[in-house]
């Protein structure tokens, strides 16, 4: 707080008297602040230090990302409800919050978490709903941390904000990770997401390569469809469906989420497996009634027969029993298809 050099010459007494008082008042303001941040467990920062969030987010990444303008920065450390370290960074009404969660989370539906991978091999998804971006990165070197990192400015640029997301996922995500002794994750240059894509119901190109196209063409109004993502060889790939006038939060025709690592799972999931099923190069899929019902918050398993392949999926789709059946069998055969089974 600084000291104060008195001359009782100089000075007068009334003087001397304010400057008690001004002293004992900065220094109960102090106490208390004090206070506050041991009961909170957080420390609210006014102005904006060099690198934000635990000493991991960089300032010009969130000075490059805010609007412009004369409001002050704050920068608040602290813990939520549950206990996990929370931090949030506010200029006026942007406002941008990382949450470090243990896991597991047993969150219902957590497979509708995300709708697009965060790609790059990165085990993690982004999901935009109206002017925020929410999104997730699983650290599983850190006994199976979660970074959660929510920020504002989809409408006015939505690939910005997913930019600015991702790139905080991975800055308070390697953060966590020099802590506890794990490998960092890469940070590319650049990030591409899927878009929706037209598709055309022939017999050559079915939405997500799984469905038969006289099959979601009876479900879809007009034969329209889009698709949105596709299966691939990352730690999670989701290919979503889409009727003509649905957008990226509709669950559409049908949509499939398939993970390939079970510690993914057991983060998200209350339930975790329901059904096993083998897979060997070459044969189909031998496949039961139980293993074609609903999975509820529970996924399926494929597993090589032979090596220790894995791949975790989970589907929802429109319809009847027997067309859900139909449908999951698709994207079953199709994931398994995409795993390196010998």
């Amino acid at each position: 707080m600084g000291e104060y050099e008195r001359s009782g010459n100089a000075v007068s007494g009334a003087l001397r008297t304010k400057r008690v008082r001004a002293a004992l008042a900065l220094a109960t303001a102090g106490l208390l602040l004090a206070a506050w941040a041991t009961v909170n467990d957080a420390w609210p920062w006014n102005g904006l230090p060099d690198r934000a969030c635990w000493g991991s987010v960089d300032r010009a990444l969130l000075t490059k990302a805010a609007p412009p303008g004369d409001g002050s920065w704050e920068v608040t450390e602290s813990k939520d409800r549950w206990g996990d370290p929370e931090c949030t960074v506010q200029r006026g009404d942007w406002r941008l919050s990382a949450t470090v969660m243990k896991t597991p989370l047993k969150a219902h539906l957590w497979w509708g978490l995300g709708t697009v991978p965060l790609g790059h091999d990165l085990p993690g998804m982004l999901k935009t709903n109206g002017d925020r971006t929410d999104s997730w990165l699983h650290l599983a070197q850190c006994r199976n941390t979660l970074v959660n990192v929510n920020v504002p400015g989809a409408r006015a640029d939505r690939r910005a904000a997913e930019d600015l997301a991702v790139r905080t996922l991975l800055a308070v995500g390697n953060s966590r990770l020099a802590q506890c002794g794990g490998k960092p994750l890469p940070v590319p240059e650049n990030f591409d997401r899927p878009t929706v894509q037209p598709v055309r119901l022939s017999r050559g190109e079915t939405p997500c390569g799984v469905a038969d196209a006289r099959t979601v063409r009876k479900w879809a109004a007009g034969g329209k469809v889009s698709q949105l993502g596709g299966f691939g060889a990352g730690p999670v790939s989701r290919c979503t469906a889409l009727e003509e006038g649905d957008d990226e939060l509709d669950l559409g025709l049908f949509s499939a989420v398939v993970l390939r690592d079970k510690a993914i799972l057991d983060a998200f999931s209350p339930t975790g497996v329901r059904a096993r099923v083998p897979v060997s190069p070459g044969r189909p899929l031998r496949l039961t009634n139980k293993d074609l019902r609903f999975d509820r918050d529970a996924a399926t398993e494929l597993a090589c027969a032979h090596g220790r392949g894995h791949s975790y999926v989970h589907v929802i789709s429109l319809g009847t029993d027997a067309q859900y059946a139909a449908i999951k069998r698709a994207v079953l055969t199709k994931a398994a298809a995409t795993m390196d089974c010998h």
